[in-house]
């Protein structure tokens, strides 16, 4: 294949078409680049070679980089870029087909806010628009399970407080529409009216001025807000942990796994069931008490 500025490589190749066909985000892109960097001498340049050396040189690069410290969740994620590589070079260009196993994690269970946390958050007294728009963008992060991006993208036309709805762009451009609560819906109806007169943005969750915000200039807010609000203890302030909580909680309400992976906008269920592991048997136990077909016909 052959650009503007000449022959590009493979690599490269497979980047433009997920890019523009697939229509990948910037940050999938550069996930890709980092994945091909961390990988960089060892996958087969030019292209073609026998599987079994492939998988060797790849399989000596993973030592590499667990030897400097890459953890085992990071170098899983560069394989998923580069076993997705090799899929493409298999049914694009006749490539033999190579797949790289992912190496085995630890079944952690993961950290969530307790509902005294949640309380906190929620009877927070915000001073000032910005910690209100913080605190509102975390209630909807707690409500819906939303990730950070997508709080960041959403428009006050994704808002449908008729029905009930949220109309979230995922990752890959992927849009699903998510539900919220009553309790959210209050929320966002008094945000939406505060900045009625405000500012003109299309966005919910902007600067005062209607510009989009960056992560990196809410996060840092964020601990703050955490801090101010009672809230101590080795859970880690961050969007992702509220994302953990609403998924956990859906689930140890005995909500459905399956209705989790379409809210949450999982491409597979296996990402789903890592929250299964951080429920108890005390979770369990209770769940299974209310589905209990005995329970039903006493």
């Amino acid at each position: 294949m052959t650009s503007q500025h000449g022959t590009i490589s493979s690599q490269q190749a497979f980047i433009q078409e997920r890019r523009y066909l697939k229509g990948g985000s910037p940050k999938t892109v550069s996930w890709y680049q980092q994945s091909f960097k961390a990988f960089e001498g060892a996958l087969p340049q030019p292209v073609g070679c026998d599987p079994a050396t492939c998988k060797e040189s790849i399989m000596i690069r993973i030592a590499e980089l667990r030897d400097r410290g890459v953890s085992a969740i990071s170098v899983n994620t560069y394989l998923c870029c580069v076993n997705a590589y090799f899929r493409w070079l298999y049914t694009e260009r006749g490539e033999p087909l190579v797949r790289i196993p992912k190496l085995r994690m630890e079944s952690k269970v993961l950290t969530t806010f307790s509902p005294q946390d949640i309380a906190r958050l929620a009877s927070y007294k915000p001073a000032g628009r910005s910690k209100r728009r913080l605190q509102t963008m975390v209630l909807t992060a707690l409500d819906t399970g939303l990730r950070i991006g997508e709080l960041l993208r959403l428009r006050r036309s994704d808002v449908d407080l008729d029905n009930l709805i949220l109309r979230a762009m995922g990752k890959g451009s992927k849009e699903r529409l998510v539900p919220m609560s009553i309790e959210l819906r209050r929320v966002l109806y008094r945000w939406l009216q505060m900045l009625r007169d405000v500012q003109a943005s299309a966005l919910v969750f902007s600067t005062a001025r209607g510009n989009g915000l960056g992560q990196r200039n809410v996060l840092p807010d964020l601990k703050l807000l955490c801090r101010e609000s009672g809230i101590r203890g080795e859970v880690r302030a961050s969007f992702h942990t509220f994302r953990h909580t609403f998924a956990v909680n859906y689930l140890r309400k005995g909500g459905n796994v399956l209705y989790l992976q379409r809210i949450l906008g999982h491409s597979t269920l296996e990402m789903t069931n890592r929250y299964l592991r951080s429920l108890g048997i005390e979770d369990l136990k209770a769940v299974h008490n209310g589905l209990s077909i005995l329970s039903a016909n006493r």
